[in-house]
């Protein structure tokens, strides 16, 4: 199946807060001007994956809320990210944080170039959302440095 991507506007933010919360994953989004998202859909026009990031100041953004279609391959999520990270890199980050609350997700990010934290950057403690994913019990901050 064919897939778009695009960044999203203020007008998506309610379907994709219903998406966020059909994944099980906080809503409560809104399209600021320090968090974007960008959104795949599928050729009707459906909501099949996204992902926000969050710029924590001019250099640092945090990757937030990824939720993701039974529909998509690991080729769509890959897509995904680096469409973000471009957008980010283009705003002038160049350094990517991620909050992984599965361990099962740790090997995915390493994969796309993350690496595990032992201390979290007090730039990461601005972010409500990384705050609050940080609380779960097997919360990890990783990062990753644009080449």
């Amino acid at each position: 199946m064919y897939y778009q991507l695009r960044i999203a506007t203020e007008e998506d933010a309610p379907t994709i807060n219903a998406f966020l919360e059909k994944g099980q994953a906080k809503g409560g989004v809104t399209i600021a001007e320090c968090t974007t998202f960008v959104v795949m859909e599928d050729a009707n026009g459906q909501l099949a994956g996204c992902l926000g990031l969050e710029q924590l100041n001019e250099q640092e953004g945090l990757l937030r809320s990824l939720v993701i279609s039974d529909k998509l391959g690991q080729g769509h999520i890959v897509s995904l990210f680096q469409s973000v990270q471009t957008l980010g890199e283009k705003k002038g980050v160049d350094t990517f944080y991620v909050v992984a609350n599965h361990s099962a997700s740790h090997d995915f990010l390493a994969l796309m170039g993350f690496t595990p934290l032992k201390d979290i950057p007090d730039s990461v403690w601005v972010s409500a959302h990384a705050k609050e994913s940080l609380d779960k019990e097997q919360a990890v901050v990783l990062q990753k440095k644009s080449s």
